[in-house]
């Protein structure tokens, strides 16, 4: 009887802290949202991602409001990162902050005013419904093979789909997953003053042996350059291991950390953005 009390206790403080990473979530990247109790109107993952679901049409044709001249496996491209992307923000949040690993149990997609400084815009986001599974006691590394597992598996019937509907291929879209994953670690570990902790965790779960994830390209890298004032500015970067296919598009070009571009290239525009964000956050 006293075991079961605690063990609800534990549950609900782990549910406590999930709620608190859900709320500095939403206050940090507006842009996704999550719970862990399911609104009426979300449904199951399998029933969202089916064939010929009305859900992946509407996600799909979202995609174009990034770029136009999109053909389908340029929109697969994009509707795989930008569901990975949001995906791992929600996930990395409640996880590196209650250290409670989340399994996605209901979702949708939604429309929402986006606060930016000129004003809100109507943009779209994943809702995301998680259920937590406790990890307290466990290895460090039993703990990241956990969260792969469980990543891995929600997005494996996904990038089936997308495969069979848009004809981008599996590894392809398996590499932007990873480049997003990496990606929203890096952002909630800035956010939360934790980078270089953050880092080492994202890189033990897309780097494990064998994974679908696991892309020799993708890394993290330092970029310094001297500002004009004489302050050396640095910033750490994700480097892509995949590619999101924006070139392909009217007008479009590649990304400053394509994996498409020669490594001092990629530098070179990186060393740009560093200092135009430094003119920026000074200005």
């Amino acid at each position: 009887m006293e075991n079961a009390r605690k063990r609800e206790m534990g549950d609900a403080a782990g549910e406590g802290k999930a709620r608190a990473a859900i709320a500095w979530l939403e206050a940090a990247f507006p842009e996704v949202a999550c719970s862990l109790t399911p609104d009426e109107d979300m449904r199951l993952p399998s029933a969202f991602w089916a064939e010929g679901s009305p859900d992946v049409e509407t996600c799909l044709a979202y995609q174009e409001r990034f770029a136009t001249g999109m053909d389908n496996k340029v929109r697969a491209a994009h509707l795989i990162a930008f569901y990975s992307h949001q995906l791992s923000l929600a996930a990395a949040a409640i996880y590196l902050c209650s250290g409670l690993v989340p399994d996605v149990k209901h979702l949708r997609f939604e429309h929402y005013a986006r606060p930016l400084e000129a004003g809100a815009v109507e943009a779209g986001r994943f809702r995301f419904c998680m259920a937590l599974k406790e990890v307290a006691g466990c290895a460090p590394d039993d703990a990241n093979e956990l969260f792969h597992d469980l990543f891995v598996a929600h997005l494996k019937p996904i990038i089936a789909l997308v495969k069979r509907r848009c004809g981008l291929s599996a590894r392809a879209q398996w590499r932007l997953a990873a480049d997003s994953m990496a990606g929203a670690f890096l952002e909630a570990g800035r956010r939360r003053g934790m980078e270089a902790e953050v880092i080492a965790q994202a890189l033990a779960i897309v780097k494990r042996v064998g994974s679908p994830l696991n892309s020799e390209a993708l890394c993290y890298e330092k970029i310094e350059v001297a500002a004009a004032c004489g302050n050396d500015l640095s910033r750490t970067y994700r480097m892509r291991g995949g590619c999101c296919l924006y070139y392909r598009t009217d007008g479009g070009s590649y990304c400053d950390s394509c994996v498409l571009l020669e490594p001092e290239a990629r530098r070179e525009r990186l060393r740009a953005h560093l200092l135009e964000t430094a003119r920026g956050e000074i200005g």
